[in-house]
């Protein structure tokens, strides 16, 4: 066997090798959306509006000890949305999207009201769950706008909420 032939072979190997230990490691996409909910209803309705440059965190939490396992921050795009890239399995961890920063100076408070006093999505990060496919989608989250839109006093009326009981 020449020497460029045992050569050509070892790196054969290697590129066998390599693809081979990617494909063990798990790879997930987390795909979700950020808002300004213009009616400080804390959900999102038709008055709501995409958020770009909206700053996100996702973390993973061990479930024993509870100590932070895994972190990586994100910013959505100009529709609002954003898609994190996630190595490794985490099937033993707890893991959500929090919101971190505004990307609007008149939209820019974090819900604390209600359901929305811990405004976050969890997410499961493992291929022992029966989910298929590597993306994995988080519920919207929003900021808030120091003030109600005008229009949104139609959109409460439309949905019968009693703005004073939360």
């Amino acid at each position: 066997m020449s020497c460029l032939t045992r050569l050509f072979a070892g790196a054969l190997c290697l590129l066998c090798f390599s693809s081979v230990v990617r494909a063990t490691t798990p790879e997930f996409f987390v795909v979700g959306e950020v808002y300004c909910e213009v009616c400080r209803i804390n959900f999102i309705n038709k008055l709501s509006e995409p958020m770009p440059g909206a700053k996100v965190k996702l973390e993973c939490r061990g479930e024993e000890t509870g100590n932070i396992t895994y972190t990586q921050e994100g910013v959505t795009n100009e529709a609002g949305q954003y898609r994190l890239k996630v190595e490794g399995d985490h099937e033993e961890e707890e893991c959500g999207i929090t919101l971190v920063k505004s990307g609007r100076a008149d939209c820019d408070e974090i819900p604390n009201e209600g359901w929305a006093s811990k405004p976050s999505s969890l997410i499961t990060l493992t291929k022992n769950n029966g989910f298929h496919g590597s993306s994995r989608y988080a519920n919207p989250l929003g900021f808030t706008k120091k003030k109600a839109n005008h229009e949104c006093a139609e959109l409460i009326k439309e949905l019968e909420i009693d703005p004073d009981h939360p």
